[in-house]
């Protein structure tokens, strides 16, 4: 059967439509027509395996990605997907592997020593990890972080008696309450130090330890605060070497206010012969890390047990139909910020928490909390292990296949139970 540019051309554009109207498995039954008519086809192979990723059909990915390298042995973006799909099946080597391919194709391409730097971090290597994870201030998605930085004088780890030290905040709320721990040490080098980040953080860092001016991450503040030199958060602990027994993990490195403790007691009603757990169950929508409520149903089975929401976002509303049996109370109406979560979070038992800012928020107050993550390996949880050197007080339950929450909420029912019945967190 013959090939042509033009049909290939049809079936890619015909695709990428469906993709950019989230019909994904409609994109890949495009593409799959597409070879049945043009095997020869290393963009359609591309296409398929991204989106194959897309939907953690990881092996399914591989395949493709593959066969699109077999095709075009010099496909720089091939050996990039190719190596973020390794990953996620926390084939770490392989992965590193691919990426390896990639910068020797196109070392100017930034985006691959970012995710090599992860595929790094994720093996244990945190020195070479965190060295190389610098790339990311240079990857286009990412870049509006850091643009206003560019011409800053950039700190590099020196004494600064005398000057002011600006440490902004960047990415997400998890990466502010994993990485604020260092603050402590740039403050033991020298000057003023001055941290910015977002408004929902102000609160809870207003007397952090490390911490002389507090501002808040806009840009209207930002120009008009003065300083000397720069640093973003994340890059801190390559500026201090940061090796597997050399993280700062001091537990708590953040409180919550005796007042708003308190004042959240009052609000928690609770018998005093329950114990009490916080629950989040989605982070973004689009996030492979959401699990929904309905999928802890095998805790609502547990006698003895009160559950909170600490749910906010689109997901929150679940809470209004929780699984039967299950005794949720949700006061996530007042919690006007992550000062309010930890004062929460202060009165429980335990938190059970998918992966997102408030499993940070609980490892830093040093609350026993218990973080479901999916299959795919994020960097700062490393491989096959059930605890973690950045928080001693939490446990991880990891699921074993690609979206099978079913087993993490039995292992995790399973442990609550023994716990319930004498047992320890």
């Amino acid at each position: 059967m013959s090939e042509s540019p033009s049909e290939t051309l049809r079936y890619l554009s015909l695709g990428n439509i469906c993709k950019e109207q989230g019909r994904l498995e409609d994109a890949i039954q495009c593409l799959q027509a597409g070879l049945a008519i043009c095997p020869g086809s290393s963009e359609l192979w591309y296409n398929l395996g991204t989106i194959l990723l897309e939907l953690q059909r990881l092996a399914e990915a591989v395949q493709a990605l593959q066969q699109a390298i077999a095709l075009k042995p010099d496909f720089a973006n091939a050996y990039n997907n190719l190596g973020y799909t390794l990953h996620s099946q926390g084939k770490v080597e392989d992965a590193i592997a691919a990426y390896n391919h990639a910068i020797a194709l196109n070392p100017a391409d930034a985006e691959v020593y970012c995710n090599r730097a992860q595929s790094i971090l994720l093996s244990g290597d945190l020195a070479s990890g965190f060295a190389e994870y610098e790339w990311r201030t240079k990857v286009n998605y990412y870049h509006h972080f850091y643009e206003w930085a560019d011409d800053q004088p950039r700190w590099d780890g020196d004494c600064f008696v005398g000057k002011r030290l600006l440490v902004y905040d960047e990415q997400g709320f998890g990466d502010a309450l994993q990485f604020c721990r260092y603050l402590p040490l740039v403050k033991a080098r020298g000057g003023s130090v001055q941290f910015s980040t977002k408004q929902p953080l102000l609160r809870l860092f207003a007397n952090f330890s490390g911490i002389d001016e507090l501002i808040e991450h806009t840009g209207a503040a930002m120009a008009r605060t003065q300083f000397d030199l720069t640093v973003p958060l994340l890059s801190l602990p390559h500026i201090f070497g940061t090796t597997m027994p050399t993280i700062p993990a001091g537990i708590p490195y953040l409180t919550a206010d005796r007042r708003s403790i308190d004042r959240w007691r009052s609000k928690m009603n609770c018998a005093d012969t329950d114990l009490r757990v916080g629950l989040v169950w989605a982070g973004n929508p689009a996030n492979i890390r959401t699990c929904g409520l309905n999928a802890m149903s095998p805790l609502a089975g547990i006698p003895g047990m009160t559950f909170y929401s600490l749910q906010k976002g689109e997901a929150a509303s679940e809470a209004n139909t929780p699984p039967p049996g299950m005794r949720l109370i949700d006061l996530t109406d007042d919690l006007a910020d992550f000062t309010d979560t930890a004062a929460q979070i202060m009165n429980l038992d335990l938190v059970v928490v998918v992966d997102t800012a408030v499993a940070h928020l609980a490892g830093a107050l040093g609350k026993p909390v218990w973080t479901l993550l999916p299959s795919a390996g994020e960097w700062r949880w490393l491989l096959d292990r059930n605890d973690t050197p950045w928080y001693p007080t939490m446990r991880l339950f990891r699921q074993s296949t690609p979206g099978d929450w079913s087993s993490v909420m039995t292992a995790v029912a399973q442990e609550l139970s023994a716990w319930q019945a004498g047992g320890t967190v």
